[in-house]
């Protein structure tokens, strides 16, 4: 691991969540980035940019992030921040709940102005955890805070959201860490096991349920994995999975 610490909980973390006009990062914008750093289970610094899109704000996601056009006209425009926040992740473990939207996301933004995302930073999603210890409940993040019993106020707000990933993750750790190893190598090394379980176990289920005719799908072609399944949800469409993460957010 180089210049990283051996023991897992001795790295640093900088968790992040972001707000984004819609699913696709070749067309949509980000409105928010909300970072948080942690040391040894304890939150050190905030940090939150409102983000000029550029563009209008979907009237659906105005009403599932609350984040109105008005609140961004005027804002930084993302690459007049990008390079503060790479600062961010400098040294640290990269943490976000189904990291694989926001890191991509953030990926594409940053490579479309000539940087590189932190490619050589160790990174953690909770989710996966999550999906592995409780494999058949609902995954999204305000049911896995809730059932650690950490509060998430403010939801589909990304400083709040990353904040209560954060907790997850320690409290998560912490629960199974019977089962866990202690070295950061190792864990990343479950980590990916437990990835590729959850996802075979999610093919098996949309297997069984073609077969007993419970999917619109009969035919035999590949089969994807969705926004869907890393939440738990039946909801077909991905962008509102996404930003449906949390459930206890109040809904016009």
């Amino acid at each position: 691991m180089g210049q990283w610490p051996n023991e897992w909980f001795e790295l640093p973390l900088t968790v992040f969540d972001l707000e984004t006009t819609g699913f696709d990062p070749q067309t949509c914008q980000i409105i928010e980035i909300g970072m948080v750093q942690f040391y040894r289970g304890k939150l050190e610094k905030s940090y939150n940019w409102l983000v000029d899109p550029e563009c209008q704000i979907p009237e659906d996601i105005v009403k599932l992030t609350h984040i109105e056009q008005s609140d961004v006209d005027g804002q930084p425009k993302f690459r007049e921040i990008a390079r503060d926040v790479l600062k961010v992740f400098d040294g640290r473990g990269i943490v976000a709940y189904n990291i694989d939207f926001d890191r991509t996301f953030l990926k594409t933004k940053l490579e479309a102005i000539g940087l590189q995302w932190p490619a050589e930073n160790p990174w953690f999603d909770p989710l996966i955890f999550a999906q592995h210890f409780y494999p058949y409940k609902s995954n999204k993040l305000g049911v896995v805070a809730e059932r650690l019993g950490i509060s998430l106020e403010g939801a589909h707000r990304a400083c709040n959201d990353a904040e209560a990933t954060g907790y997850v993750f320690y409290q998560l750790l912490e629960q199974f860490g019977r089962d866990l190893p202690t070295t950061l190598k190792a864990l990343t090394e479950v980590q990916a096991q437990y990835q590729i379980e959850n996802q075979q176990r999610f093919q098996n289920r949309r297997n069984s349920n073609n077969l007993w005719g419970d999917s619109a799908s009969s035919d035999n072609s590949p089969k994807t994995l969705t926004t869907a399944f890393c939440y738990g949800t039946d909801e077909p469409d991905p962008l509102r999975a996404h930003y449906k993460n949390v459930p206890n957010k109040k809904r016009d």
